[in-house]
């Protein structure tokens, strides 16, 4: 995937203005699902993980970059239906 693609899926993560807390979330529970090879991590994991993320705190953008890059790859790897029913919204 291209630096281009990257940039475009975390402008629209970007856009969605999700709280500071909530990307935390999401960047965690997508790390979790590439991490448990594809399968859906449990919530405590999930938890435990965006706090991580939360105390290393990383930028806004970074975290926009993040989410969308893993996006990306997961789109790749499993079906587009499936995509949009894994993660919270």
């Amino acid at each position: 995937m291209s630096t281009e693609e990257i940039s475009i899926a975390a402008y629209y993560i970007w856009h969605e203005e999700h709280s500071y807390e909530k990307l935390c979330w999401l960047l965690a529970e997508r790390q979790l699902y590439v991490e448990k090879n594809f399968s859906i991590a449990k919530k405590g994991d999930i938890r435990d993980r965006a706090y991580y993320i939360y105390k290393e705190n990383p930028p806004y953008d970074v975290l926009c970059w993040f989410i969308g890059e893993l996006n990306l790859y997961i789109k790749r790897n499993t079906s587009f239906r499936t995509f949009n029913t894994l993660f919270s919204k």
